[in-house]
């Protein structure tokens, strides 16, 4: 509720002038181009209010040759006005296009790199940012977010610019009609201006909501195609559609609310202005009648008319849909102001040394979004090089957050974290996890091939190198089995191999990163027995000369570990080797006794 209260404030009190400065911050590249194109289209929608003119003076070359005062001091023939008008229009439409085409290169290199920002920088935030927030959203953000601030760039922005050119050069032309014609569309003009700025307003706040709403709809997508397998064999598919369905109708109940009020300002607009140019044709009829002003006169006032009105009427949709852009972002602003983890530039120009060794000193953590809930309390641990340790105990006893500590996807509350005898602060990221290999329990592949999952561990790898690390995995065999061998799709996730191959996969791009400290989380559970012989085996070669963290449920394969720490409720409560901790007669004896009856 706290976060809804600050985001409306930000909204409210919002400096549009400061979310225009950050998007057109992408534009600084390309300023001259830009400039320069928008010059140009200045220069051709000011050619297009002479077209009005050009016609009242046709159409008083026909009527009344004798009354006809030309154009500029110059009387043409209504013949030669008109090839006239179709060479301009022929110019300032070549122009126009070539403008256009400028802009449109210059917006669309612009945005790919506010998506390249974007994308980088939500790869390089911290992990608890993404503990915090889910992955449909940030994919909403740079796929509609950005999609709504490119055609507003692309588009709406020189449209803007377009109507205001009309709407200023046709108010100048209609004053010199005189103020009896001027007076109903210059009255009209302060409400219009003020009811759109507070219409702004208000579709600012609207569309930040209903880009919101869309995020929560493509989350949902997101969820339910990754967790596809789940959704059938629970039968939810029934279920996951309403979800969906209920997410939508949120999203066009907001949607159609902004579309509902803009609707009603482009009719007030409508009924108010040309009811106004109404009564004007009724007036300025009878000055015809009278001979007061020309046909041509006439007509070149009510053409300007039109502009002035057409202006203001498109000013509501092309306001909107600047303010769905600055409602879009906000949001991607608040992403892109979000701290992120230094893994660059000064971690680079430290000299990258292997790491062996491990010291926890007083290690306490609390999850950021769990701020009052001890995670890990007074952690004392040393892990020496090439030892084999193992993290034992029940599920959330603190094991894996360690582990992840450890990886330094988070940072200790207190305490300090050292790899051989250095602070991770004097380290940097880019070293420490350069040195650290993982093998988890739920192995992620990506959607690629064999090939490019293995070489994921070591992207400069060559091909004999990762055939190499392979064979060590015991993934060979399988992998050449199939058709098109190293380059076989995996499939979302993985989907078309099986758990043991997938984990085979996991342990090939581990030994072809080859890191001098390895953890092995559950590698080798949820398996049957040929896979885990096959996987024990693998895993043995890739342990062999490492430090190896073993984060383990079954106490059968840690007996031969050098250390074992036993974890309960965030601390370590005994620390040993197996006959060690068994002749304590212990928690480590009782979950042992527990798993052998």
């Amino acid at each position: 509720m706290a976060m809804d209260k600050q985001q409306n404030k930000r909204m409210n009190s919002s400096e549009s002038g400061a979310q225009i400065r950050f998007l057109l911050s992408f534009y600084r590249p390309h300023a001259v181009k830009g400039i320069l194109a928008l010059i140009i289209m200045l220069i051709t929608a000011s050619i297009g209010l002479i077209f009005p003119a050009m016609i009242g003076t046709m159409l008083d070359g026909f009527i009344h040759p004798e009354q006809s005062h030309g154009l500029f001091g110059i009387a043409p023939s209504p013949g030669m006005l008109a090839v006239w008008l179709l060479i301009l229009i022929a110019v300032q439409s070549t122009i126009r296009f070539f403008a256009s085409m400028t802009i449109a290169r210059i917006t669309e290199t612009s945005l790919a790199e506010l998506r390249t920002k974007a994308f980088d920088h939500i790869i390089r935030l911290p992990m608890h940012f993404f503990a915090e927030r889910r992955v449909g959203e940030l994919s909403s953000r740079l796929s509609s977010d950005l999609s709504q601030i490119q055609e507003t760039f692309a588009f709406t922005v020189l449209e803007l610019l377009r109507q205001t050119i009309f709407m200023i050069g046709g108010i100048g032309f209609i004053l010199t009609a005189g103020l009896d014609l001027a007076l109903p569309v210059l009255l009209a003009l302060p409400i219009l201006v003020l009811i759109a700025v507070m219409f702004g307003r208000f579709i600012r706040k609207q569309s930040t909501k209903t880009q919101d709403a869309l995020a929560m709809s493509a989350t949902i997508i997101e969820e339910t195609l990754q967790a596809i397998s789940s959704v059938k064999s629970f039968t939810n598919e029934q279920f996951e559609t309403k979800r969906y369905h209920g997410a939508l109708q949120n999203m066009i109940g907001l949607a159609i609310r902004t579309a509902k009020l803009r609707s009603a300002f482009v009719s007030f607009i409508l009924f108010t202005f040309f009811g106004g140019i109404a009564g004007v044709i009724w007036y300025g009829g009878s000055l015809v009648q009278q001979g007061t002003i020309t046909v041509g006169d006439f007509a070149t006032f009510l053409i300007y008319a039109m502009f002035v009105g057409g202006a203001m009427g498109s000013f509501a949709e092309l306001l909107g849909q600047i303010q769905k852009a600055l409602g879009a972002s906000v949001r991607l602003r608040e992403i892109l102001d979000a701290d992120i983890e230094m893994i660059d530039s000064s971690d680079q120009n430290k000299k990258f040394r292997p790491l062996h060794s491990i010291s926890l000193k007083d290690m306490n953590f609390h999850y950021p979004s769990r701020p009052d809930i001890p995670a890990l309390k007074s952690i004392n641990l040393e892990i020496q090089s090439g030892q084999r340790i193992a993290f034992v105990g029940e599920s959330g006893a603190g094991k894996s957050t360690t582990a992840s500590l450890i990886q330094q996807f988070y940072q200790p509350s207190e305490g300090v974290i050292s790899y051989d005898g250095i602070p991770a602060s004097e380290l940097g990221l880019s070293c420490i996890r350069a040195s650290i290999g993982i093998v988890p329990q739920d192995i992620v592949l990506f959607g690629g091939t064999i090939a490019e999952n293995i070489r994921y561990g070591n992207i400069h790898a060559e091909l004999d190198e990762l055939k190499k690390a392979a064979e060590l995995a015991n993934a060979k065999e399988f992998i050449e089995r199939f058709p098109e061998g190293y380059d076989t799709i995996v499939g979302e996730r993985g989907i078309t191999l099986s758990g043991g191959q997938r984990q085979r996969i996991a342990i090939a791009r581990a030994i072809l990163k080859n890191p001098p400290i390895l953890i092995l989380d559950e590698a080798t559970s949820s398996l049957d027995s040929s896979s885990e012989h096959l996987i024990s085996e693998a895993l043995e070669r890739l342990m062999e000369s490492r430090t190896t963290i073993i984060i383990a449920h079954r106490l059968s394969t840690i007996k031969n570990c050098d250390a074992i720490a036993v974890f309960d409720k965030g601390s370590i409560i005994e620390y040993g080797t197996h006959d060690a901790l068994i002749a304590q007669n212990g928690v480590y004896a009782h979950l042992s006794a527990l798993q052998l009856r």
